[in-house]
């Protein structure tokens, strides 16, 4: 009885052991990695805290401070026009006079009154990224308004990040774009990092567009999940979803049966793209499960097929994960078998 108790005790040692091991793996000390990071603040040029430059004033402005970018900006990002154009300046004139730029301006400062701790969370999450992928460009991160159409505008440097996209579920503005509920409690501070690293990494790392089936798109969400994850370890969970509690949970607790409504309506192999829009792209729900299950479901069940295939290949690491285009071969060694 005792030689069994050793056993047992040290059969229990060897699996924590490995288990510390795996978790061992993912772990950087963010204060040893020496990477040069640069953060910008673009918003301030064009909306200027005290809401009375002018057009001639903030052109300058973004010209001297941002010379390689000041164009793009203007011409794609706020479609004003080209910089050098008189015209410009009257676009220009009346954006900063548009009452709705104005409540947008003071929303942004009273927000935002500082990004001294979104810094330190983006510092430690691009030390990871040149860790995991050391290849790979380690971005600067530019503090942007990007007229309300995109939350991160990736460059090839650069991301630039749409404070304006952050301002509180509850921000009047919202309500005038017609946003509904579940796009808007999306739109809160917090979610700034986790969203924004999102849309960097899918840039970085594209999908295959060769891949066109159900389970390429629901694993090639799930390696950036599993990604964002590594890089904000910190973070709930729920928050690489842009989940809310009660939505995460809801989708851990039925797991078993998410996967099992996808193998049973034999989507998988699927190339029907309005299957997989349903279930990738956004929605208050996921479209034939119940109402309680959150929209964007594939991406979850993803992360959880992405995280049974990494847990059983510990000699893979994150950089080879996502260069791996060979999705269904990922699936199918992933060994993941949720309960029901």
């Amino acid at each position: 009885m005792v030689m069994k108790n050793k056993v047992l005790y040290c059969a229990g040692f060897i699996l924590l052991l490995l288990a510390a091991c795996t978790e061992k793996r993912y772990k950087v000390d963010t204060d040893s990695v020496q990477v040069p990071l640069h953060f910008t603040y673009l918003y301030k040029e064009v909306l200027p805290e005290d809401g009375k430059t002018g057009p001639d004033e903030v052109l300058k402005s973004l010209k001297a401070g941002y010379p390689a970018l000041s164009r793009g900006y203007l011409e794609e990002i706020l479609q004003l026009g080209h910089p050098d154009t008189p015209f410009t300046k009257v676009n220009l004139a009346g954006f900063l006079a548009d009452p709705y730029i104005k409540e947008t301006r003071t929303a942004i400062y009273k927000t935002f009154p500082d990004t001294k701790s979104i810094e330190k969370e983006y510092t430690d999450a691009l030390k990871r990224y040149s860790v995991f992928t050391p290849q790979a460009v380690v971005p600067s991160v530019v503090f942007s308004y990007n007229g309300f159409n995109y939350a991160v505008v990736a460059l090839d440097t650069c991301m630039l990040v749409g404070m304006e996209m952050y301002l509180g579920e509850k921000f009047s503005g919202y309500t005038g774009l017609n946003w509904p509920d579940y796009i808007r409690q999306r739109r809160n501070p917090e979610l700034m990092v986790p969203e924004t690293l999102t849309g960097w990494l899918m840039t970085e790392f594209p999908k295959d567009n060769k891949s066109t089936t159900f389970i390429d798109e629901v694993v090639y969400r799930g390696k950036i999940i599993f990604y964002l994850q590594h890089l904000l370890p910190d973070r709930a969970e729920k928050d690489l979803f842009g989940y809310t509690e009660q939505g995460f949970n809801y989708a851990l607790e039925n797991e078993g049966n998410i996967y099992g409504y996808f193998i049973e309506k034999q989507l998988f192999y699927s190339e029907d793209k309005r299957e997989i829009i349903k279930y990738t792209e956004e929605a208050p729900f996921s479209a034939g499960m119940p109402r309680e299950t959150p929209g964007r479901i594939a991406w979850f069940t993803g992360w959880r097929i992405v995280s049974s295939y990494m847990k059983n290949h510990e000699d893979v690491t994150i950089d080879q994960l996502m260069r791996n285009h060979d999705y269904k071969t990922l699936f199918t060694q992933s060994k993941y078998k949720p309960k029901k």
